[in-house]
């Protein structure tokens, strides 16, 4: 590290003995100075922050996250300050770009850096790759060797030690300028977070969603129709599963929307998605179709809400407005992108074909079926639920042949030939897949030619 810049990692903490050892290791080398502040912990969490050589301050929980980050950033000497969870940690592939980056930024006038930041279930996950050509979406590694895609979002957690900047808020605080002028760079592609706070098991042990829900309601005493607190506090709920308190609270956050916020506001959208999953969830059909309309009108590009529609629709058996809504779906998402819109379908799109495969084969509308079957076998041939549907069309076909004056479905010999677009049946695996869905189709006609 150039001795120009200095670095000061600084962090709070309260009984974080599982997580504080690599909280502090990971980037350790590049550290000025790394400064913990404890807020009460009644395990090794500060004995062992001290022996791994860190400066060790106490500072009495009051029931304000900003007031103790603030605290630990008054501690710091360095030029720039590290400010990350204790359940949060940045993989080695990331970290090594931090000094770079913060040498270019130097002679610039960014005080802050945007990162991605992306939930996994532990320490295990790893490293991360690109996923679907950018990081909204990336795919975290085990020492297993298994995948698990998660969404990513955006934090800030890297910036300039200023006199004027500072966290706001006592909980989900924010960084702000005194003036206003916090200028940010995105190196959102470069730096990513792992955060594995959200893991269920942690999450039951400390009581963190009591502990927000108590937070929560103290800044709204304040803020009474701050609509990301009273999303938050929805989403506190949601998590207990209480379903009633948290369309309560989403029904009100959705009430106090500015009316110019705009159509690519993610939080926005989502408190319409929440709503109509937890509607649904309840069988509420009514409340349903009000959060669909609610969502449409005012989030209309966003292609998510016709996706649970459909989704939902197509496991009721009401398979005509099912492929109604997924095509809706689908055709909003060719239109408009899912950049910051349309998450929840992007990452689920295969499927959201498959669901409308099976209403065109329900509804009898072969040739519909066979055409997005086409669609998801060209893009990933494997997919058994896609074949098996592809060739009970094909099956249907031939046993509708027997009612038609004139024969017009194909034979089990051209089928075998159409499959040849998607698998090489002169190989054994290919053979085995194909012959094993048309099995489970009883397409035994099929099954001679194989």
């Amino acid at each position: 590290m150039s001795e120009k810049i200095r670095i000061s990692q600084c962090m709070i903490v309260k009984n974080e003995e599982k997580n504080i050892e690599r909280a502090l290791s990971w980037g350790r080398d590049m550290m000025w100075e790394q400064i913990v502040v404890d807020t009460g912990s009644t395990d090794r969490t500060a004995a062992i922050a001290q022996e791994m050589g860190a400066k060790v301050f106490h500072f009495p929980w009051i029931d304000d996250f900003s007031a103790a980050k603030n605290f630990a950033i008054d501690q710091a000497c360095g030029d720039w300050i590290a400010f990350l969870d204790a359940d949060e940690y940045i993989p080695p592939e990331s970290a090594k770009k931090i000094p770079s980056l913060l040498m270019k930024m130097d002679s610039t006038s960014c005080n802050a850096l945007i990162t991605s930041l992306v939930q996994v279930d532990g320490a295990q996950d790893i490293t991360q790759e690109q996923a679907e050509g950018t990081l909204k979406w990336i795919s975290t590694l085990k020492e297993d060797g298994s995948k698990k895609f998660s969404l990513s979002g955006s934090v800030i957690r890297l910036f300039r030690n200023l006199p004027g900047l500072r966290y706001e808020g006592r909980i989900h605080e924010k960084l702000a300028m005194k003036d206003g002028s916090l200028s940010c760079a995105d190196t959102s592609q470069e730096l990513v977070v792992l955060h594995t706070g959200y893991n269920p098991e942690e999450m039951k042990e400390k009581n963190k969603v009591e502990r927000n829900i108590h937070l929560i309601k103290k800044e709204l005493e304040d803020h009474p129709r701050d609509y990301k607190m009273l999303t938050c506090l929805a989403d506190s709920y949601s998590q207990q599963k209480n379903h009633a308190k948290a369309a309560k609270w989403y029904e009100k956050a959705a009430d106090c929307l500015p009316k110019g916020l705009g159509e690519d506001n993610i939080q926005g959208a989502m408190i319409f998605k929440h709503l109509l999953l937890i509607y649904l969830e309840l069988s509420d059909e009514k409340a349903a179709k009000k959060a669909y309309a609610r969502g449409t009108k005012r989030f209309p590009k966003d292609a998510d809400y016709d996706y649970l529609m459909g989704r939902h629709l197509t496991g009721t058996g009401h398979f005509q407005d099912g492929a109604q809504h997924l095509l809706k779906a689908l055709v909003l998402l060719d239109q408009h992108g899912s950049t910051l819109r349309s998450t929840l379908l992007a990452h689920n799109l295969l499927e959201a074909w498959e669901l409308l495969i099976k209403c065109h084969y329900e509804n009898q509308d072969l040739k519909q079926c066979v055409s997005c079957a086409v669609t998801v076998l060209k893009a990933s041939p494997y997919r058994p639920e896609a074949l098996k549907l592809l060739l009970s069309a094909f099956r249907m076909d031939e046993e509708l042949d027997r009612d038609r004056p004139t024969p017009t479905a194909a034979s089990p010999e051209q089928v075998k030939g159409f499959l040849g677009n998607f698998y090489d049946l002169g190989k054994e695996e290919d053979c085995r897949f194909v012959g094993d869905a048309a099995r489970q189709v009883s397409y035994e006609r099929l099954m001679e030619f194989l």
